[in-house]
């Protein structure tokens, strides 16, 4: 028995460390694809910066390619786990639509070799990484476009096409997030910041008439 426990123990230190050192790897990976940009490293940059050998990195990864879908599907699950339905019978729809622009916004901020990644690397890479982009994409334009049927049906907001507007919704997230985290403007701003101001653009465009202040709503009357 005892011997029995130790085996295991030495098994699950093994199964951890290959965890830790798969995960390494990754991280190193993330750092060259969006600094030296996808196409321009190799796999043996990779296993320079990560000191490891190429039978390590062929070990955890098929390829190149295989750890660049990996991270970008990772990715895609993280922002995908971030949105939430707006239940509009809480009672809270805009606190709860900026809770999710929130966790949005946090994860490109916390993740900033990601984010790179997704909106520049693989923006046009090919065929998988384009089908995986469009299925996220899809995945996001249902939500919003639900949410703003929902918004229509409990009069909060004025009646629009739902299939050009949750396009612009998104379309003004993703320049937004581009410009400030991966093209550099000179500008900086936090994350509570830009996400204030991207509900509240979203709610009332540039009508002084419906106020968003810290996540709720209150409507003039016309």
């Amino acid at each position: 028995m005892t011997m029995t426990l130790a085996v295991d123990r030495r098994s699950i230190r093994a199964e951890e460390q290959r965890k830790v050192r798969r995960e390494e790897i990754a991280q190193v990976a993330q750092r060259l694809f969006a600094t030296k940009g996808y196409q321009a490293t190799s796999v043996a940059d990779v296993i320079e910066a990560a000191g490891v050998s190429r039978g390590t990195f062929y070990t955890y990864f098929e390829s190149r390619d295989a750890l660049f879908y990996e991270l970008i599907d990772g990715f895609i699950e993280k922002l995908t786990a971030c949105v939430e339905r707006v239940d509009l019978e809480r009672g809270t729809p805009v606190k709860d639509l900026y809770a999710n622009i929130k966790r949005v916004v946090d994860l490109f901020f916390k993740h900033r070799y990601l984010t790179v990644i997704l909106l520049r690397e693989a923006i046009g890479l090919d065929a998988t990484v384009h089908r995986k982009l469009n299925q996220f994409h899809a995945f996001l334009h249902k939500m919003v476009t639900g949410a703003l049927a929902n918004g229509m049906k409990w009069k909060l907001i004025r009646k629009v096409n739902e299939p050009v507007v949750a396009m612009a919704i998104i379309g003004s997230i993703k320049e937004v997030l581009y410009q400030y985290l991966v093209a550099g403007t000179e500008e900086t701003l936090d994350a509570e910041t830009i996400a204030k101001e991207l509900l509240d653009f979203g709610l009332r465009g540039l009508n002084l008439s419906m106020p968003v202040t810290n996540g709720e709503m209150s409507i003039s009357p016309s």
